[in-house]
């Protein structure tokens, strides 16, 4: 089919100034962009001046199952995404053989919707997703968990030779049948037991693939610097490209770090990603000291969190009164935040649905607790499966960070439960925000680091630019581009999406979802 986008304002994704003109679309590809093209189409879309753009690509995404929920990719859809990298902080659903599967989808982070898994392995996983159709494209990431779980299930203990030969043999296995890269998530259970021999092992996998290696670091707060370094030390040993997750500082006291963190990242030529949120959402299981989890089986810790000695041991810890294993970075979120900039987001029980919303400290003061034991008492009823909001830093860091040129856009998108903004809003605050109304950046620099900036850091091939012979992924939209989700309403999608290609495939059309399936996976 051939469709001609007529009267737009292109901006193509270069980050060059934007210009007048019409956009040919050829099947699937880009087949001319000029100022004015005459040809046999098929179908005519008047743009009126509206901005024709690059799809948008979320570098970092959580949306693993979400093209087997009824749901979808709406929220995602509706801002102009045609593209999601997903397998990301070393969490996802492959591989994973089946007998190992139960007893981890009981703890999966990302969350475990009634879908019945059909796979154990990267092939077998893009099998079922083309099978089920995707409406934007997938490119997913070797999670590095994954493959520690496997060897290790929930030892503390580091690998030993034996392990960390298998666990190159499972990496190499994954990369080889097109995984993106490899993905870290270092404050998760069980890869924060990961010492360095071990991470060593993964970054010398992703280097012999050329991919790049992607890191939720140890610390992003008191410890943060530290653990930056010991992410480029390592990429530097293993000869791998290093690209930094969901970039942030957590805690004001934090604040003054920003100025070198960004100095060691240009300095080593690193990449990030962040959303443009100064509040972000991740396990409430995540605040319990490494320190704590090390000591006891997932189902011990559970019994150990009901008693008193634990109890205050871990208060006093919270209070930095004591701290825990020296060399062992921790996000200590009630200390660097307070109880009442930690929210509940979402829980597994019908009993814990009332705190859904609610501050930590808000609910503590209701049932007339001390917030730690409020906050082990539901981890303990939700067998540790809640999510929480937390107000990490100020929106001024935020707006700095987003400034830098080396930086892009992430979702970080976890589906379920009460959702956090940026599922339903991350690109279109930042057009109308971050550009419209605060004037950090240009449209076209914005656009850049949203699209060609993406694709050229992950290697996505003819993706993130309007020109010709580049897949038309493409997003058009008016001055009216805007999102709409907040804490206290967060289903609220954005609007003013007038059209969105991907494939070349109408996915929106005069601000209509189609219930279309033109995404492809997208394998390295």
């Amino acid at each position: 089919m051939r469709q001609l986008i007529k009267n737009a304002t292109v901006i193509d994704g270069r980050g060059h100034a934007g210009f007048y003109g019409d956009v040919l679309i050829d099947g699937q590809v880009i087949a001319d962009v000029a100022p004015v093209i005459t040809a046999d189409v098929d179908l005519i879309i008047e743009a009126d001046g509206a901005f024709v753009t690059p799809g948008f690509i979320d570098v970092h995404s959580h949306t693993d199952l979400a093209a087997f929920l009824p749901q979808g990719f709406r929220p995602k859809v509706l801002q102009g995404i045609t593209t999601e990298l997903i397998g990301l902080c070393g969490l996802g659903v492959t591989p994973v053989p089946e007998i190992l599967q139960p007893e981890l989808r009981e703890r999966l982070i990302i969350g475990n919707p009634p879908v019945d898994w059909t796979w154990d392995d990267l092939p077998s996983f893009g099998d079922a997703l083309k099978q089920q159709g995707m409406e934007v494209n997938l490119s997913p990431f070797l999670p590095h968990g994954l493959l520690r779980y496997q060897i290790c299930g929930n030892s503390s203990m580091p690998m030993d030779k034996r392990q960390l030969r298998q666990l190159a043999l499972l990496a190499d296995e994954s990369l080889a049948a097109g995984a993106r890269g490899i993905s870290l998530g270092l404050i998760y259970h069980p890869a924060l037991f990961s010492d360095r021999n071990e991470l060593l092992t993964v970054a010398q996998i992703a280097a012999k693939h050329h991919k790049p290696l992607v890191v939720h670091m140890r610390s992003e707060s008191d410890e943060i610097l530290e653990a930056l370094q010991e992410m480029i030390a390592l990429s530097h040993q293993a000869g791998c490209q290093l690209h930094i997750s969901h970039l942030k500082l957590i805690g004001r006291r934090n604040a003054g770090k920003l100025d070198k963190l960004l100095t060691l990242i240009e300095q080593h030529e690193l990449t990030f990603d962040q959303y443009p949120y100064h509040y972000g959402s991740t396990t409430l299981f995540s605040v319990l000291p490494p320190t704590l989890i090390r000591q006891y089986a997932p189902d011990a810790l559970m019994s150990a969190l009901q008693t008193p000695a634990v109890r205050k041991q871990v208060r006093d810890w919270f209070a930095e009164r004591i701290l825990p294993q020296a060399g062992e970075p921790w996000d200590n979120l009630p200390a660097l935040l307070g109880w009442g900039n930690i929210l509940v987001c979402e829980v597994e029980t019908q009993a814990s649905q009332q705190w859904l919303g609610r501050s930590i400290a808000d609910c503590a003061q209701q049932t007339g607790q001390h917030p730690v034991d409020f906050v082990l008492d539901l981890l303990v009823r939700d067998r540790g499966n809640v999510r929480m909001i937390d107000y990490f830093m100020d929106e001024a860091l935020v707006e700095q960070i987003f400034q830098h040129p080396r930086g892009m856009v992430g979702t970080d998108t976890i589906l379920g439960g009460r959702l956090h903004p940026r599922v339903s809003g991350t690109f279109p605050r930042i057009i109308h925000d971050f550009v419209g109304q605060r004037q950090l950046l240009s449209l076209e620099q914005a656009v850049h680091k949203m699209t060609a900036l993406s694709a050229e850091t992950f290697s996505l091939d003819k993706r993130g630019k309007i020109a010709p012979g580049y897949y038309a992924d493409i997003a058009m939209f008016g001055s009216d581009f805007c999102d709409h989700a907040t804490i206290e309403q967060p289903q609220q999608c954005s609007t003013g999406l007038q059209s969105l290609w991907v494939n070349g495939c109408l996915k929106v059309a005069e601000e209509q979802y189609l219930e279309t399936c033109s995404g492809e996976l997208l394998q390295a």
